[in-house]
């Protein structure tokens, strides 16, 4: 499950000219299963980023103009009041026109290309964040059922499941989906079924889309399974839900999925599964943090105040959960340091896992050409994998370091000496880029349960006199999770 606390876009501001740096967390997470059932259970997402259902405020809001206004106050389904889950290169629909979001300009106001069209700023007019990200459904077998299927039900909305935008009770099925299974021992996948919720087939249970996997087999117990609903380029894939009637920005909305194996040429409406597991997804506006928060693990990010020794550092600038405003980089060649807090609860048998990525290195408007290149690190062997000293503030770049407080297993910390942080003060790494296709990289881990185990992530930032002024910034993605 993926818990999304990103909690994710909040714009923290670096200033070299001017200069942003967009943090986004997020994360999911299964529930505790039922007796017998399939065990090791989880839904990651692609992201588990939050849509966004928002209206136009026409006050400040016009034709012609690249100044978008939004209402403060919610009318369901448009429960989305802020501009926190929105940040710049975003893709969204403002009425019946499709805009790019330039800068989130305050709580209430972003800026798009191109201008508005005649009949998009009119008062109440849609304005939507289409969220769409796939999920990777793997658990494995109880009991060996030949020639049967597993169906997997996506919470979705009581009222319009299936017309294309985002809604407040659940996922939108969008039209079509892809559902397809990865063929394992004993179980061969043809071509998976997607109904949506109140369509044949799909009635009972009420208010969930069914998304059927058949194979042909003899089945196996303790077979790893994988089924991927929707694709990682968003077509064919259920829109995430927006905020919902009672949320409240920085708390997750959450929402119950199923896994269950049927007999071959059961009825899933009516027949009782041979095995099943219920689960938890919880989403959360981008930190701009969004995060997808399960009843049984609790994730939280906290801001730290400037003066604060973090990574054997005094921090430089007072950060919060949706920012981390490091002001104007005044002085050349010097490092500016930031800190946050994080901290994670859960009783899964299986322990956690909490992993980072970055979107792209922080580049000006956040359009990924000009950019603050990530660290190379002072002997040049930092990336998103290996660790090097930065003690050297004429190094120039952006990384991080970890300072361990009580998780069970961290991969590095600020204090590290040995291979290429030897004789270091300061040990860091990159961010994983996601342009450039890296994987996510571990934070911090455990294998058992844990009890609001923690650590601190160091950000660091140094520029040079060659640096182009302009406005910087990135979204940062924390994913935790968890194995039942």
């Amino acid at each position: 499950m993926i818990y999304s606390q990103a909690k994710n876009p909040a714009k923290f501001f670096v200033t070299f000219g001017t200069f942003a740096l967009i943090l986004f967390v997020a994360f999911s997470k299964p529930a505790p299963l039922d007796s017998a059932n399939l065990t090791s259970t989880k839904d990651t997402l692609q992201s588990s980023r939050l849509s966004v259902n928002a209206r136009v405020d026409a006050t400040g809001t016009a034709a012609g103009s690249s100044l978008v206004l939004i209402k403060t106050a919610a009318s369901a389904p448009a429960n989305t009041i802020s501009t926190a889950n929105l940040r710049a290169q975003d893709s969204i629909t403002i009425g019946t026109g499709t805009y790019t979001i330039v800068d989130i300009v305050d709580a209430d106001e972003f800026t798009v290309t191109p201008v508005l069209a005649a009949g998009d700023a009119d008062d109440n007019d849609p304005v939507y964040l289409k969220s769409r990200p796939r999920h990777v459904v793997t658990f494995s077998t109880a009991t060996a059922v030949a020639n049967g299927f597993f169906q997997i039900l996506l919470p979705a909305d009581a009222t319009n499941p299936n017309d294309g935008n985002p809604d407040d009770q659940g996922f939108d099925f969008n039209t079509s989906v892809d559902v397809v299974g990865t063929d394992a021992t004993d179980y061969d996948f043809v071509t998976g079924v997607a109904t949506a919720s109140g369509g044949t087939g799909c009635t009972a249970p009420a208010n969930y889309h069914c998304f059927e996997a058949h194979y042909s087999g003899a089945g196996g117990v303790g077979t790893a399974i994988t089924i991927t609903i929707g694709n990682t380029n968003g077509t064919n894939t259920p829109i995430a839900p927006a905020t919902g009637t009672a949320h409240t920005e920085a708390t997750a909305d959450t929402y119950t999925y199923v896994v269950k194996n049927f007999a071959a040429s059961s009825n899933p409406e009516s027949a009782t599964p041979t095995d099943q597991t219920s689960g938890k997804l919880a989403l959360i506006e981008a930190v701009r943090v969004t995060a997808t928060v399960d009843p049984t693990i609790n994730f939280s990010i906290a801001g730290i105040a400037s003066g604060q020794t973090r990574c054997g550092l005094s921090t430089d600038v007072t950060t919060t959960a949706l920012a981390v405003p490091f002001g104007n980089l005044t002085t050349l060649d010097s490092f500016y340091d930031a800190a946050h807090d994080l901290t994670v609860s859960t009783n899964a048998s299986g322990g956690y896992v909490v992993t980072s990525s970055e979107n792209d290195e922080l580049s000006r408007a956040g359009a990924g050409v000009t950019v603050i290149a990530d660290t190379p690190g002072d002997g040049i062997n930092a990336s998103e994998t290996a660790i090097d000293d930065w003690d050297d503030g004429a190094t120039n770049g952006f990384g991080y370091s970890i300072q361990n407080v009580d998780a069970a297993v961290v991969p590095f910390e600020y204090s590290t000496t040995t291979g290429d942080c030897t004789g270091s003060t300061y040990c860091a790494k990159q961010f994983a880029n996601i342009a450039g296709s890296d994987p996510p990289q571990t934070i911090f881990s455990s294998t058992t349960v844990a009890s609001s185990e923690n650590a601190y992530v160091c950000y660091r930032v140094s520029v040079g006199a060659t640096q182009a002024a302009g406005d910087y910034e990135n979204q940062i993605t924390y994913t935790a999770t968890g194995t039942f």
